[in-house]
């Protein structure tokens, strides 16, 4: 068995979370979409918003506390272009995951519709204006494209990783 160290699980709660979240705001958000208007679609949409503003949240409970618990280091054998790539990865999820959210309140924002959370009324940041509500919703989806690119590169490594038998990797972000 590989003895690697171990993110803590603290750290490993918070990504498999946000992980779960996020792949949960996909589906909720292509299907909500392509649905007609009316109260299913409004329920949908609160649903999409409000999971989205708790990723937000945790992402920022991930950040605070990786400042405080540095990740364990990789180990030797990875050659100094992956660990620069999984660095640039790492932080381009933490901006994404955090403008896309923004985005999206914004857009709501903008569109005149109301954001809440769980039912919670929360602020609007904007007034009603066609143009900043298209711009945020561009933002928006372009984001969404930028996560999909993202947990494609991060899963596509760490499958290489195991293709080679390098299961000490995995293991530093599972809790068994």
């Amino acid at each position: 068995m590989d003895a690697s160290p171990k993110y803590t699980r603290t750290a490993m709660a918070l990504h498999w979370l946000v992980a779960v979240l996020v792949f949960s705001l996909f589906g909720i958000g292509w299907y909500m979409v392509d649905l007609p208007q009316g109260p299913a679609r409004g329920e949908y949409f609160a649903l999409h918003k409000s999971i989205g503003l708790c990723v937000l949240v945790l992402l920022a409970l991930r950040i605070a506390w990786r400042y405080r618990h540095r990740p364990p280091p990789l180990p030797q054998a990875v050659p100094a272009w992956q660990r620069v790539l999984a660095g640039l990865v790492h932080r381009a999820f933490y901006v994404a995951l955090i403008v896309q959210p923004m985005s999206g309140y914004l857009s709501s924002s903008f569109s005149g519709y109301s954001t809440r959370w769980f039912g919670l009324p929360l602020p609007q940041w904007g007034w009603k204006d066609a143009r900043l509500n298209e711009l945020f919703t561009e933002i928006h989806v372009g984001c969404s494209i930028v996560i999909v690119v993202l947990v494609l590169t991060h899963v596509l490594g760490v499958v290489s990783h195991l293709l080679q038998g390098e299961r000490g990797l995995l293991r530093r972000m599972l809790p068994w």
